[in-house]
């Protein structure tokens, strides 16, 4: 009787151990594969607005990849990034002005360059895990004439969530080159001008579509 209960407690801890194990490859995997998800978001909607370019209007591809730049971007985190010191000088309302200036202005950008398409697109190499909790996802864009430029993408947690925080493009950091620019522009003239300057930028774009 004693052999059979201790039997049958072995038995029922080997099989708790492999439901626990089980689990948590579960839970690796979908750490793992969410941030190469949120990367395909944003890349089929990028070329989903390239195959109806001729259908969808520049008004148009501006309202469709609004919503996806603030499911996939964590888009405080990059202006505080960019901004670095600066950031903890403004007031509550500055910083939403910056946060929408920019906000506007990177959603202007990409309806305003991913207007075409003629076969292109986005491939995904592969993830890496970066220090301090962050992924790496890095892909090509296959262009047309089989060019490739490589769009590997930075993104760290937000609320449970995986985010873009910087975009990599053939070795050259979109966060680094904005940094530069705008911390130019908020030591020389403030960070008024700042935002000033990427709403000008963005009325430019959309003036662009217009004529």
């Amino acid at each position: 009787m004693i052999k059979n209960i201790i039997y049958i407690l072995g038995v029922i801890a080997l099989l708790l151990a492999t439901t626990s194990t089980a689990q948590a490859r579960t839970e690796e995997q979908t750490h793992s594969d969410e941030p190469q998800q949120i990367i395909g978001i944003l890349q089929n909607a990028l070329i989903k607005a390239m195959q109806q370019g001729k259908e969808m209007s520049y008004h148009d591809r501006e309202t469709f990849l609004a919503p996806v730049l603030q499911q996939t971007h964590d888009l405080e985190t990059i202006v505080r990034t960019i901004l670095g010191a600066h950031w903890v000088t403004l007031d509550k309302t500055k910083q939403q002005d910056m946060i929408s200036a920019f906000s506007q202005n990177s959603t202007a950008t990409y309806a305003d360059r991913f207007d075409q398409y003629d076969g292109e697109r986005f491939e995904i190499i592969e993830n890496r895990l970066l220090p301090r909790g962050r992924m790496l996802v890095r892909s090509q864009f296959i262009k047309a004439d089989k060019g490739v430029i490589s769009f590997d993408y930075v993104l760290h947690q937000q609320n449970e969530h995986w985010r873009i925080i910087n975009i990599v493009i053939d070795g050259v950091s979109d966060l680094a080159l904005k940094r530069a620019e705008y911390n130019a522009i908020i030591q020389q003239e403030g960070i008024q001008s700042l935002i000033n300057t990427l709403q000008n930028k963005t009325n430019q774009i959309k003036l662009g579509h217009q004529q």
